[in-house]
């Protein structure tokens, strides 16, 4: 910890001095009356270029017409000291006059400054004595904070991606394809939160990221993984899959439509002491010989009243010794009261070792546990 801190000062001394040093050569190149003010004119104001407070000598001759939200700029140029306003693509600025002389002006840009198709993609200075613009664009790409489920296919229903700067959003592909994945609605609250609804096509792809194209570029869900329930191996989704039954300790698995993580239907199971839900491979022909070509176990599990932690088994884990044991790598907690989604990689897994078959998976509880009510859905084995 002290070193994280020691790292974080440095960094944050650093960084001072080098504002420090450039906020000294920027002022001192300013005309001083005799009260050590400086001394504004009374022209009409005009921006020149505008560069981004790094270093004064990386960027003395340099000039740039975009950048992202919260880049430190200084917007060079005449008559532009004693300013009232700025205003980037409309959006009022706020700023530190003691940061602004007659020739420069060292601001933040907003992380609230609009940037989608409708804007004029100028910043705008006023002054006592006129106003000044600048072309410039606010680099605002989409982002993806979360997703309502990631799994997709016949009858999954469609998905609500939930971020920002969606408005202007042109586009959405499997990526790198051509494949349109249909952009249904977007809507955007009081707040600003911002959520976008997409319809996926019928596609062989297994499991792809999304691009994201808008005004300012194309941007990669990388932390969302979508997975194509249709061509992936289903244990259940709006049933079981073919040739798989349920199977249980104490209160059996009951397939239901009061509840579902993705679709219409979800298996639900009452818990108590020592119990759990299978998932059975009833016929030795439909068994699954071991492959390499799976390589993860997706699942969704709506939790109880309280929080439950699960042990997941299979007939061909190693360390599970029939059900008698809790390797701690197989084991999850779920959260109550909501649908927790699980993407896990065999491979992190005591699940299915050379040799052998695949046919059955369970969720066991250990010891005295509440009575719950239990949902599962979109179990599947992916490629």
């Amino acid at each position: 910890m002290k070193k994280i801190q020691s790292i974080f000062l440095s960094k944050l001394t650093a960084l001072t001095f080098i504002v420090t040093l450039i906020s000294i050569a920027i002022f001192s190149s300013c005309k001083e009356d005799e009260t050590g003010l400086p001394k504004f004119s009374t022209g009409t104001p005009s921006i020149t270029r505008v560069y981004v407070l790094d270093t004064v000598k990386r960027h003395k001759d340099s000039s740039i017409v975009a950048a992202e939200p919260y880049t430190l700029l200084v917007i060079n140029g005449e008559n532009i000291g004693g300013i009232k306003s700025v205003f980037f693509n409309g959006y009022s600025a706020t700023f530190n006059p003691n940061y602004s002389t007659d020739n420069n002006l060292i601001i933040n840009i907003p992380g609230e400054v609009p940037s989608d198709s409708t804007v004029d993609n100028k910043i705008r200075l006023v002054t006592s004595h006129g106003e000044a613009t600048f072309n410039f664009k606010i680099i605002a790409k989409a982002i993806v904070y979360g997703v309502d489920k990631i799994t997709f296919g016949i009858e999954r229903g469609d998905v609500t991606v939930v971020g920002k700067n969606f408005s202007d959003v042109t586009s959405v592909v499997f990526s790198n394809t051509t494949i349109p994945i249909k952009i249904v609605a977007k809507t955007k609250d009081k707040l600003g939160n911002e959520t976008m609804i997409l319809r996926f096509p019928t596609t062989t792809i297994g499991s792809s990221t999304l691009d994201i194209t808008n005004s300012s570029g194309i941007v990669k869900t990388k932390d969302f993984i979508f997975v194509n329930a249709d061509v992936s191996y289903k244990i259940f989704t709006e049933d079981y899959g073919v040739g798989i039954g349920g199977g249980s300790w104490g209160d059996p698995m009951i397939v239901n439509s009061d509840q579902a993580y993705a679709g219409k239907k979800a298996v639900s199971k009452a818990y108590d002491s020592w119990q759990l839900a299978s998932f059975d491979i009833g016929s030795a022909n439909n068994f699954l010989p071991y492959s390499t070509d799976y390589k993860y176990l997706v699942f969704a599990i709506k939790g109880g009243s309280v929080p439950i932690s699960f042990w997941i088994t299979t007939n061909a884990s190693k360390e599970s010794g029939g059900y008698a044991n809790y390797p701690d790598k197989n084991k999850i907690d779920a959260a109550p009261r909501i649908w927790n989604y699980y993407k896990i990689k065999l491979s992190d897994l005591d699940f299915w070792y050379p040799g052998t078959r695949f046919q059955n998976i369970c969720w066991r509880v250990q010891g005295n546990a509440k009575i719950e009510n239990i949902y599962f859905d979109d179990v599947m084995l992916v490629k």
